[in-house]
């Protein structure tokens, strides 16, 4: 290892993470070691317990009343979903995402929780040989896709943002926007007498929430799609599902707890874990389309300030000393739509700067990708007539001819054959097991490495899952 990438693991490891998102980069990093998640995860985990409200908490009144409580919430779930596609019926519109811009803005928005699905049952790996445990390993496993590319969660998601152009929009996002997924992947590294918590966390996560079932329609009629949502909708289902599992875990670990009282306010402060960051309703009662603008024009004048004439005088500044500070973005907007260069709540064609940026002899032409021309038109349009129409690469939106089946990993060829081979001549099922565990992590299950590896891991524990003999796979199988 050279002394460049020591030094690197030296500041991860004994770095303050001030920041969410260097937490989620932590727990993420393949080359700092367990123990030291593990420690990382005890400070950040106690200071987030101790900092929850559990008299808010809506949560059953004792282990007695789990399952009847959950059966009822679903109930009460269900009826407001039919409630909504009535008012839908009536003529009522989207309620959600009133245009694309809207929903492009939600899908970055939630990204960094969507990049761990499934992290916090990651720990329930490290005790494969106990059955206790086989239920949420058996969730774990399904939510990474039983090791098919096409079936795991992280994949899915990837392959969505990428097929929509929302990959490389992460410089958007406030810190706030990583706290729930530090969450998730602080609970994958907890200690053992986190365990309750643990179970807590998903009991309330695997439970069918009402935004999932809107999202999964609205997405749908905006043409974006929804594969990801629906399949949560499915699997999570309180009948045979996630959700139906997570209360079977419940059953099995409350009897292994002597103090029950202890066990159930674990269990309480684990369900109330959910509600820590900005989660997926936080976010859609939260959207903004015009302030994801200004950080798209605050991204562009970083270059911007530099490469514009001096001679074209706005608001007696030049459009490069605008530019030069991020504070007079929105001022600068602001003089755009004042001197109707920008005309909002009408058909963007009307304004100069949109033909400037999406006409291909305009003066701006390619400044902006087409998911920040998406959601610049569906601003400009506002509440106009035009807010719902496509911009021409609507076409892509929807597309049945996914790439992540056929993307792989040709740097990591060479590990990968080499965990084939230790796994393949080992004798000991523990042995292989132990071996293969490690690329079941957060930050590896959705590559090759952790594909096979997971295909093996579901093999050895749950056979009756294979679809099909499980044959030495390359890099260039389609898992």
């Amino acid at each position: 290892m050279t002394m460049i990438v020591k030094d690197r693991l030296l500041n991860i490891i004994q770095g303050q993470h001030n920041s969410y998102h260097e937490l989620m980069v932590f727990f993420l990093d393949p080359n700092v070691c367990e123990y030291e998640k593990e420690k990382k995860s005890i400070n950040f985990l106690n200071k987030e317990l101790n900092s929850l409200d559990l008299q808010s908490v809506e949560f059953p009144a004792d282990l007695t009343q789990m399952q009847p409580w959950f059966l009822l919430e679903n109930q009460k779930i269900g009826a407001q979903y039919q409630d909504y596609l009535s008012r839908r019926e009536l003529g009522g519109g989207r309620e959600y995402f009133h245009h694309i811009g809207e929903a492009f803005e939600f899908l970055i928005k939630i990204a960094p929780i969507k990049k761990v699905d499934g992290a916090w049952l990651y720990r329930a790996l490290q005790y494969w040989n106990d059955p206790v445990f086989h239920e949420l390993i058996l969730i774990y496993l399904e939510e990474l896709g039983l090791g098919r590319k096409k079936s795991n969660h992280v994949c899915i998601y990837d392959d969505l943002l990428r097929m929509l152009g929302l990959q490389d929009c992460d410089f958007m996002l406030e810190d706030e926007y990583y706290h729930h997924a530090a969450v998730q992947l602080a609970l994958a590294y907890a200690p053992p007498e986190l365990l309750p918590e643990i179970i807590g966390f998903n009991l309330g996560y695997e439970q069918l929430p009402l935004h999932l079932l809107i999202t999964n329609v609205e997405l749908g009629e905006l043409g974006i799609d929804a594969k990801y949502f629906n399949l949560h909708i499915t699997i999570d289902n309180l009948d045979s599902g996630h959700a139906h599992k997570a209360i079977q875990v419940l059953d099995k670990f409350s009897n292994k707890y002597k103090d029950k009282d202890l066990f159930f306010t674990k269990l309480k402060r684990g369900y109330a874990l959910n509600q820590q960051g900005m989660t997926s309703s936080k976010i859609i009662q939260n959207l903004n389309t015009e302030q994801m603008v200004y950080k798209i024009f605050k991204r562009k004048a970083q270059i911007g300030q530099f490469i514009h004439q001096d001679k074209s005088q706005f608001g007696h500044q030049s459009i490069n000393q605008w530019l030069a500070h991020p504070e007079q973005i929105e001022p600068f907007i602001q003089h755009l739509i004042e001197k109707q260069w920008i005309q909002l709540n009408s058909d963007p064609e009307h304004s100069p700067f949109w033909r400037m940026i999406s006409h291909e002899d305009g003066k701006m032409y390619g400044v902006f990708s087409q998911a920040e021309r998406q959601m610049i038109h569906d601003w400009m349009a506002g509440d106009s007539s035009h807010c719902s129409t496509f911009l021409p690469y609507d076409s892509l939106i929807n597309n049945d001819q996914h790439l992540h089946p056929y993307l792989c990993d040709y740097f990591a060829d060479s590990e990968l054959e080499c965990l084939q081979r230790r796994v393949d001549q080992a004798g000991n099922l523990a042995y292989k097991i132990c071996k293969l565990i490690p690329f079941l992590a957060p930050g590896v299950h959705h590559k090759s490495i952790g594909l096979w590896s997971t295909q093996k891991c579901v093999e050895f524990l749950f056979p009756y899952l294979v679809q099909q003999p499980m044959a030495k796979q390359g890099l260039n199988s389609n898992p």
